[in-house]
């Protein structure tokens, strides 16, 4: 038989209880969409009054054909990202409405990962349900699935996520849920859901099958770009952790080195700065391949002098200065001389750091006469 819209109608319509029967003697009608491309499990999925009655209607089409999850209309919107973008603010029966979307998942776990494609931003259903401060369960499907989602840019082109990832838009959206007075929306809820993102980007899943990596939230924090006030609260939290290393010898603040980009070196310094401040003493600890906190910043991540925290790191164990790093070889401000190549702010970099130690070229030089003789 050929497909009808009668399907879509009785979507639209509300009249869910009519779905199951119809797909019973017509199944074809799954195949019907409007001049959007949207499809009866679109329409279902962008009713903000979810009840049980919707969720059958649902259920009988994720029978008959789970794949339509993953189905994009013009838009590129598929029904996930529709079911999940519902803000929790407007959710009259949060627990239907979670309901509907744990559905959809089970139907088609690959539908969390696919991309709107309009804009300069494109969204998971993961971003939309950060946005929309989604239900801890929904957070935590879509992770199990997919850990990488936390940290997802929303942009290419934002590759080390400047502008927003999903962990800044989750405290953003319960920030704004806490100041318009929406009892919902509770501090702790939002601390519980922050964790398990955090807890996906640092250690790459959010089951605690793993027993060979702990999950020390500090650590995480300094690894995968915060919003400050957040890092700030965390690190208020946990202050005593700063001092103390993970399973692999690691302290915080070799996290933090590591985890900078060339383009975030502004929010790079308000965190070196705030471990340094506690416990300056980890500029003088060593990671787990022998190198200091400062080898990591120059020759890895090219912290600069004037802004990106370089400064404040050098002064806090300047011994640091005149050991070399055991994977190039290289004493610091050689090490930045590598990258002055590129760039003159580099070359301004390598100029302090010789201009705080000099005695380095007299190091240098009596070493090439040992080496000579």
């Amino acid at each position: 038989m050929p497909k009808s819209p009668t399907l879509y109608r009785l979507a639209a319509d509300r009249q869910y209880h009519k779905i199951p029967l119809r797909l019973q003697t017509n199944p074809e009608d799954l195949l019907w969409t409007d001049r959007y491309g949207s499809t009866a499990l679109h329409i279902l999925c962008q009713v903000r009054n979810v009840d049980k009655g919707l969720l059958a209607a649902v259920d009988a089409i994720l029978e008959k054909a789970p794949e339509q999850v993953s189905w994009a209309n013009i838009a590129s919107w598929t029904p996930l990202h529709f079911a999940v973008e519902k803000p929790l603010v407007w959710r009259s029966s949060d627990t239907y409405s979670t309901a509907l979307i744990l559905r959809l998942i089970r139907a088609c776990p690959a539908a969390v990962s696919q991309r709107t494609k309009g804009g300069f931003k494109t969204k998971t259903p993961f971003h939309i349900a950060c946005e929309a401060a989604a239900d801890y369960k929904v957070l935590k499907a879509m992770l199990t699935i997919n850990p990488s989602l936390a940290t997802e840019p929303y942009s290419k082109r934002d590759a080390y996520s400047l502008i927003e990832n999903p962990i800044q838009a989750l405290w953003k959206a319960h920030l704004h849920l806490s100041q318009s007075g929406f009892s919902g929306s509770s501090m702790h809820q939002a601390e519980k859901k922050m964790a398990l993102l955090l807890q996906a980007a640092h250690c790459g899943t959010v089951t605690f099958a793993n027993k060979e990596r702990s999950f020390r939230i500090l650590n995480a924090v300094c690894a995968v770009r915060c919003p400050r006030d957040y890092f700030a609260r965390i690190l208020n939290d946990h202050v005593d952790d700063v001092r103390l290393p993970d399973e692999k010898g690691l302290h915080a603040l070799h996290y933090a080195v590591r985890s900078v980009s060339a383009d975030s070196q502004s929010y790079t310094e308000f965190v070196l700065e705030a471990l340094l401040s506690v416990f300056p003493q980890a500029a003088a600890l060593r990671d787990d391949v022998g190198r200091l906190p400062l080898h990591v910043a120059i020759s890895s991540t090219f912290l600069q002098w004037h802004r990106g925290g370089l400064r404040e790191l050098t002064l806090a164990h300047t011994d640091a200065l005149r050991t070399p790093d055991p994977e190039s070889g290289l004493v610091p401000f050689l090490g930045s001389a590598e990258g002055a190549k590129k760039s003159r702010m580099h070359l301004s970099t390598t100029y302090e750091l010789l201009r705080a130690a000099p005695d380095v070229t007299l190091m240098l030089h009596s070493d090439t006469e040992t080496v000579a003789a």
